[in-house]
């Protein structure tokens, strides 16, 4: 999944080619949009979206575990990182929770990647596919399931207990050169990898309320009025609210630098290293503001951070 450093950068420069006289490559860009619920939570919570049905990236895992996790009031995952990051708060259908999340145990674990070869000479000592140990068999019909037409080779990985290790003829390396499988043989290459695997331990730290509702916890403590700006500064913040963002082509703007500084007298709902986001008035309507110091470093390190944890959404 692209950062969203990168996204916006991608939409930085797509929109800014549509505006004349704006650079290519900005070295700054403050966004301006209406606060809606939506807008409010992206930097400061993770969602936990519903899958659409392609590559979930892990999220039917997390759905299950929030679930749980809400029903009983914890819920264990375990991986070789931790399955879902806890230091801000989860969106999840229409609540926002804070969880916390404990490390219980580490262990070592015995993976393997296995490789049929359907290219193989017929020199070699062969086995049946039909005397193997249950867990083989199970792990190359596993593998042999994923074989397309005109595909060469497939291959697969498997995790082995101890009691299964104890009886295989695959792992730690194969006892034979050839498979034979229906009258094919195929050439059977496996590869160790040792996998260090943690046990975590969700646990619900506090319910934060809907959406809607931590929404305008949010606004009502991080809101303020954005007033007294130069007439420059003014074009500015103008400029980003009637086209949704304003493009510094250069680090010698002093108008983009004066709004940014008059952004830092204010703690911010969320930050990273180079950008950051308020939640501000101005003339009668409340926005979220985003600035993106791409490219400004000097503004870069005054960059105040928030009492909330930024989310890498």
């Amino acid at each position: 999944m692209p950062s969203r450093r990168r996204v916006l950068m991608s939409l930085a420069t797509g929109l800014c080619a549509a505006f004349a006289g704006c650079s290519m490559d900005p070295a700054g860009v403050l966004s301006i949009s209406e606060a809606t619920t939506d807008k409010i939570l992206k930097p400061v919570t993770f969602n936990v979206r519903s899958n659409d049905g392609g590559n979930d990236d892990g999220i039917d895992e997390m759905r299950e575990l929030v679930d749980e996790v809400l029903e009983t009031g914890s819920a264990t995952a375990s991986g070789e990182h931790p399955p879902l990051q806890v230091t801000y708060p989860v969106r999840f259908e229409d609540k926002v929770v804070a969880l916390e999340r404990t490390e219980l145990a580490t262990e070592t674990r015995n993976n393997y990647h296995l490789l049929l070869d359907f290219n193989v000479a017929s020199e070699g000592t062969g086995r049946s596919v039909d005397d193997l140990p249950p867990a083989d068999v199970e792990w190359i019909e596993s593998a042999l399931s994923n074989r397309r037409s005109g595909v060469d080779a497939v291959s697969g990985e498997r995790t082995y207990t101890e009691d299964e290790q104890a009886t295989s003829i695959l792992v730690p390396e194969p006892e034979f050169d050839a498979l034979l499988v229906d009258g094919e043989r195929m050439g059977v290459e496996v590869e160790p990898i040792k996998t260090r695997v943690t046990t975590y331990e969700y646990t619900l730290a506090e319910r934060l309320g809907s959406g809607e509702q931590y929404a305008e916890t949010l606004e009502s403590q991080y809101r303020f009025s954005v007033t007294g700006l130069a007439d420059d500064e003014r074009e500015v913040v103008d400029k980003a609210v009637a086209e949704g963002g304003y493009y510094a082509s250069s680090t010698d703007d002093g108008a983009f630098e004066g709004v940014a500084h008059t952004l830092f007298e204010y703690e911010p709902v969320a930050s990273t290293d180079s950008e950051g986001h308020w939640i501000v008035a101005y003339e009668g309507t409340t926005y979220v503001v985003t600035l993106d110091l791409i490219q400004y470093e000097s503004l870069q390190h005054d960059l105040p951070s928030p009492s909330i944890p930024s989310s890498p959404d």
